[in-house]
């Protein structure tokens, strides 16, 4: 394919000419081109084609605050874009992306730019927005647009800050030296190198650049641009970490140049992983604190200046740091002008393909770890000091490296071993714990070369050996089905273990330098911890093992280096994971999802980002990801749950027959107050429009466990959710329908939940029970899917399923609970079963088990705050993410320097 590169070009302009696209056209158009192909090579070039025009993507939503004034189009006619249309003619001309998404990439650029203050206003201006988008998504590619747009706009100051790692930085300052600069950045280099984005337009233009290649921000090599930000004729840009000093420098330079008022130059600062700017992602608040004042002092220094924040998880501080809206409103930081969401392409493998329910990629991929059984759990435990001690590897370790072999050797018969390949090792934030799996990584992969030469062209006597017979099994069990038998493997196992390299990657030294493998590939197994854990793209991951703490659910996601672009090899990718960590994914998942719907909710009904700022506020997931660290020392807390659209379900219960039979009985009795129930029609009991009178005091009384974070009573007598239910008993929620699943498969029937009525009940097998404590699953669920359309009218349905299909949410439980005129109670009674005969402590429940579900409509009633004297085990639960240890690497954000 690379012989073809300006053939593929051509049919690429010539296809892109052209309305309606379908197989045919594309098939026609290169038979009728000016060259003829070997028939193998023609149909490569025509699945490639078929392949980039077959990716679509949409336009995201935005909110915007009520006094936005559009300025792009106006300004259109007289912008010179030359920046832009470059980049645009390198995107396309070079088939780096398809013309779908580059037009898709155009139309977003161009509202956040017209979002941002327009650079030739004059007079004092500010601006501050955000960007949602998804992890390893292309978030870059979209600030690389941005910033050509703007510097063609007229922005003349551009900084963007890259992480907080001297290796994301450097790979960001190449991002932006490739699709902006247009030639390495190397200050005072004998000779400058163009790159080949400058044969894209007529004529060369270079920005100036105050960072390079090699180099954070230093006065004394600022100093040698020898012109003042005034005199610039072309924007100047600054790529810098997140780090206090390196900040506090670039700071005192820009207040050099204008000593006695604002600089009067248009500033855009865009700052990358955001919510890593901000008080509640560091153990240490004063560090974050000292980072986010040093960018309000920056954009301080300019008259006119716009801020916007990207992320991928946005529960940043900036919606829910401070104790009170009004507090939370005045935050200079505040996207108050506007939140941009980004839709990826059709072809991104992200979090809803691995993690959700319904996601295709979730069987294939997700290898679970069992956290209690593994050996990892002896040999590197999930929590584990600096000092520990690491003599071998866990056995599901070793699996995982001979299954990235065999990775490499599938890539091969498909024709792309000359492409990057890496493997990511994630298993501690202790750089001495990191070196010790990089000497026992490495030992391991020479034991595996050394069998594969002399083993490998033995045919079936290769499997006299252990280690190949181990690959062979590895391969049956990982890549049955993929399409190869292991004879074929086998033959080119030998070239696929020889270019694998092993390297630790943080701030005591390692790089990925994928462009100096360009023409050959780098094959790397990448051992690391924070330096591994943010922004950083690892080229070809195919494999990840990574064992970090489960509770900090947003840190876990952004360590998902495994999402991304795979093309042609999504199916042999692999993620080894503890399955505790993988409900933490599937729930972090979840609650973002559901955020970025309700920006497209928003949208529909023209709110603000300051109404966004509130929902995420008030949202049960933010306040159980990211309010624990200001929350550290907190014995009182100021909380406004909201419930609205959501299924709310009580996942845990009291290992005690005592309360499980109080709650039965109670169940009871609740149940005869409700009357006659409908007919029954299917699988389900159903009682409409009972008042809220009867409803409150069974929910009230009903008994869950304190660890359960909506349910359980976190303040004397008082539950979140209980509250949230209180406050609209008069409104939204003063009448109920109730519903009892049943099972049409089971063979366990009880007579204790209708009295003198035989009920067949569902069973639930995979139970735990610890501290006293049953959880009902392992996925913190008890609802079977589709219970949530329980008692719903055609019309309520049709209204859920039209916006599911409409794309504007992935759950669809939340869609079905939002369409309620009502609310749902779900009443679930059941026979209880654990997952694996207990080590301990055992199931004290005898069945049927009573647990409570609910189904809330949207609500027209604000959520109210509250403040509670909490208990501690509420406190703990909220905590969890805060006591982790700082990884070794994380100093580097209070001002430590690093070569």
């Amino acid at each position: 394919m690379n012989n073809h590169e300006s053939k593929i070009a051509f049919f690429r302009i010539e296809i892109s000419k052209m309305g309606k696209l379908s197989r045919e056209i594309i098939r026609e158009t290169v038979l009728g081109g000016p060259w003829s192909f070997p028939e193998e090579e023609l149909e490569s070039i025509i699945r490639h084609l078929e392949h980039t025009f077959d990716i679509t993507q949409t336009v995201g939503s935005s909110l915007k605050s009520t006094v936005y004034k559009p300025w792009l189009l106006e300004r259109k006619s007289e912008i010179d874009f030359f920046y832009w249309s470059r980049l645009q003619r390198y995107y396309l001309e070079k088939g780096i992306l398809p013309p779908n998404v580059v037009g898709t990439l155009d139309t977003d650029t161009d509202e956040i730019l017209d979002y941002s203050g327009n650079p030739a206003l004059e007079g004092p201006w500010k601006r501050r927005g955000m960007v949602v988008g998804h992890v390893q998504s292309g978030k870059t590619t979209n600030y690389s647009t941005l910033i050509c747009k703007a510097a063609d706009a007229g922005y003349k100051v551009i900084i963007l800050l890259a992480g907080i790692t001297n290796s994301l930085r450097q790979q960001t300052q190449e991002r932006l030296d490739e699709t902006f600069i247009g030639k390495k950045s190397v200050f005072q280099a004998a000779a400058q190198e163009p790159l080949s984005i400058i044969n894209f337009a007529e004529k060369r233009r270079f920005p100036a650049y105050g960072t390079s290649r090699d180099r954070d921000f230093l006065k004394d090599a600022a100093s040698t641009y020898g012109v003042s930000l005034a005199a610039l004729n072309e924007p100047i840009i600054f790529i810098t970490k997140k780090n206090k000093t390196t900040l506090e420098r670039l700071r005192d330079w820009l207040k050099e140049q204008n000593l006695t008022k604002k600089i009067n130059q248009p500033i855009l600062l865009i700052d990358d992983e955001a919510d890593n700017a901000s008080i509640n992602t560091a153990n240490n608040p004063n560090q974050v604190t000292a980072i986010n004042r040093a960018i309000r002092e920056i954009l301080a220094l300019f008259s006119r200046s716009t801020y916007i924040g990207y992320t991928a998880t946005p529960f940043a501080n900036i919606f829910i740091d401070p104790e009170s809206e009004s507090e939370m409103l005045e935050d200079d930081l505040f996207p108050r002008d506007f939140i941009k969401a980004l839709d990826p392409p059709n072809n991104y493998a992200g979090a809803t393909r691995v993690f959700s329910e319904r996601g295709d990629l979730k069987s294939s991929m997700v290898v679970p770890l069992d956290s209690d059984t593994d050996e990892f759990a002896t040999i590197l435990p999930l929590n584990h000091k600096k000092n520990q001690v690491v003599s071998l590897l866990p056995k599901s370790l070793e699996r995982a490296v001979r299954t990235f072999i065999l990775s490499r050797a599938i890539r091969i018969l498909r024709g792309d071993g000359n492409k990057h390949c890496t493997m990511m090792i994630n298993v501690s934030r202790f750089n001495d714990v990191q070196q010790a799996i990089f000497g026992l990584v490495y030992n391991y992969l020479g034991l595996l070369k050394n069998s594969i030469v002399i083993n490998s062209g033995l045919g079936a006597g290769a499997f006299k050996d252990a280690h190949m017979l181990a690959f062979k099994e590895t391969f049956e069990s990982e890549y049955g089905e993929i399409g190869y038998c292991f004879s074929e493997i086998q033959r080119v196992l030998n070239s696929a273990v020889g270019s694998i390299s092993v390297r630790t990657i943080n701030m005591r030294g390692g790089v990925l330098d994928y462009s100096k493998y360009k023409d050959t590939g780098l094959h790397v197994i990448a051992i690391g911890g924070l330096a591994l854990s943010r922004g950083l793209t690892l080229e070809g991951l195919t494999v990840s093992y990574i064992l970090r703490n489960a509770s900090a659910s947003d840190t876990l996601m952004q360590m998902a280096r495994w999402f991304g672009y795979r093309p042609g090899y999504e199916d042999v990718c692999k993620l080894y994971i503890p399955d505790r960590s993988l409900d933490h994914y599937e729930f972090i998942t979840e609650a973002i999802e559901e955020l970025r719907a309700e920006i497209n909710r928003m949208e529909l009904v023209h709110m603000t980002p300051n109404d966004f700022g509130l929902r995420v506020r008030h949202d049960p997931a933010a306040i159980r990801i990211t309010a624990a660290n200001k929350m550290r020392t907190a014995t009182q807390m100021t909380i406004a749950q909201d419930y609205s659209g959501r299924h709310v379900e009580g996942y845990i219960l009291h290992n005690d027959e005592m309360v499980n039979s109080r709650n039965r009985t109670l169940t009871q009795n609740f149940l005869r107050k409700c009357g006659e129930h409908e007919p029954i029609e299917g699988n389900y009991i159903l009682w409409r429009g009972i008042d809220a009178v009867t409803v409150f005091p069974f929910i009230r009384d009903f008994s869950f466990p304190e660890d359960h974070a909506d349910l359980g009573l976190i303040s004397s007598n008082r539950s979140l959710f209980m509250d949230y239910v209180s406050d609209r008993l008069k409104a939204d929620l003063s009448s109920w329908d109730i519903a009892i699943p049943l099972s049409q498969t089971s063979k366990f029937t009880s007579k204790e939940i209708l009295p003198n009525v035989e009920l067949a009940l569902r069973s639930r097998e995979a139970g735990r029970v610890d501290s006293g404590k049953y959880k009902v699953t392992s996925k913190n669920r008890v609802a079977n899917p589709g219970d949530e359309k329980l008692g719903l009218s055609s019309e309520e349905r049709q209204a859920a399923e039209f916006e599911i299909e409409g794309g504007s949410t992935e759950r669809g439980c939340c869609s079905y609970s939002r369409h309620r005129k009502r609310p749902l109670l779900l009443i679930h009674a059941f026979e209880a079963k654990l997952k694996e005969e207990p080590k301990g402590e055992a199931l004290q429940l005898s069945n049927p088990v009573v647990t409570l579900t609910f189904c809330l409509p949207a609500t027209s009633v604000k959520a109210v705050e509250r403040t509670y004297q909490v208990n501690l085990v509420y406190r703990r639960q909220i905590l969890e993410a805060a006591v982790e240890p700082p990884d070794d690497d994380e100093p580097m954000i209070d001002g430590v320097e690093y070569a």
